[in-house]
């Protein structure tokens, strides 16, 4: 029996949602029914992680056909640079903040996939949608779950 890429892909993620349960476990604070804790969002995808791993891997044991290029040599690439734009944004969000990184780092990644799918998009879309979805995010935390995003070292 040949090993197929959705199994692979399963399992990898049924293996992440397991490390990620076990150190989301680790979290101090107890979920209660007032404050669900910092547990209850990373505990949602981790459960969303076992689930589509387990579905992703019985759909690789039942598909009958030939796996397919997985990915091209440029789409490695691309996978690359968005990871290396995120880890920048991680840090970058350390000393500038949240408000500040986001929508930068936003209208980079949907300039750059736009750019390589051949879908023309303008430039006042990008920003505005970048600009929107970070002020989401922001409001979504900040004022209706009353939780802290980072400010930044550089402005406490």
């Amino acid at each position: 029996m040949k090993i197929k890429r959705d199994q692979v892909t399963g399992l990898v993620l049924i293996i992440l949602g397991i490390v990620f349960a076990v150190l989301i476990s680790q979290f101090k604070k107890p979920f209660t029914p007032e404050y669900p804790g910092p547990m209850l969002l990373p505990g949602i995808g981790v459960f969303g992680l076992i689930v589509c791993g387990a579905g992703i891997m019985v759909n690789g044991f039942r598909q009958k056909s030939e796996d397919k290029t997985f990915v091209t040599k440029a789409g490695w690439v691309r996978m690359l640079i968005t990871f290396a734009i995120l880890c920048v944004y991680i840090f970058a969000m350390k000393y500038l903040g949240f408000l500040i990184v986001t929508p930068f780092v936003l209208f980079g990644i949907t300039t750059y996939f736009s750019a390589g799918s051949g879908v023309k998009t303008k430039l006042w879309v990008n920003i505005v949608f970048s600009v929107a979805v970070s002020l989401f995010i922001w409001f979504m935390y900040v004022k209706l779950f009353s939780m802290t995003l980072p400010t930044g070292i550089l402005f406490e």
